[in-house]
């Protein structure tokens, strides 16, 4: 779903069902049908772009959307600060890397203040839609 969604994004076009994917991300953080919080990987720029994204076009819960937002920024933030970088195949993977980052500029941008740095991030995603 999620290449998709940035696709709908970079032309412009609404996305379907945003309410739909708004309780899909809830329940998956929530219920735990997925191992978020990996340092490195995908699965979290992926969930967080797709909840972020719906989230803007509609508001569906969006107190809740938020709180878990926040939650899970505060979690995955102490996981990386805590991994060595020399070991850790999230941190010295170029690629795995580069998807950590993407996750944070997103988190960043949906949450002033919380994740502060030097520069602010920016998603790659923002410009074209490729990953």
């Amino acid at each position: 779903t999620f290449h998709y969604l940035f696709n709908h994004e970079a032309a412009r076009r609404p996305l379907p069902f945003p309410e739909a994917m708004i309780d899909t991300c809830l329940a998956i953080r929530s219920d735990g049908v997925w191992p978020l919080g990996h340092v490195g990987g995908f699965a979290e720029i992926d969930w967080v772009y797709c909840l972020t994204r719906a989230l803007r076009q509609s508001g569906h819960r969006c107190a809740e959307c938020r709180e878990t937002l926040g939650s899970f920024a505060a979690e995955w933030t102490e996981k990386i600060l805590a991994a060595d970088p020399a070991k850790h195949d999230g941190l010295n993977d170029l690629h795995m890397l580069f998807g950590l980052l993407c996750g944070l500029a997103e988190l960043q941008q949906a949450l002033p203040g919380t994740l502060r740095t030097g520069r602010p991030l920016k998603l790659v995603l923002d410009r074209r839609p490729f990953i």
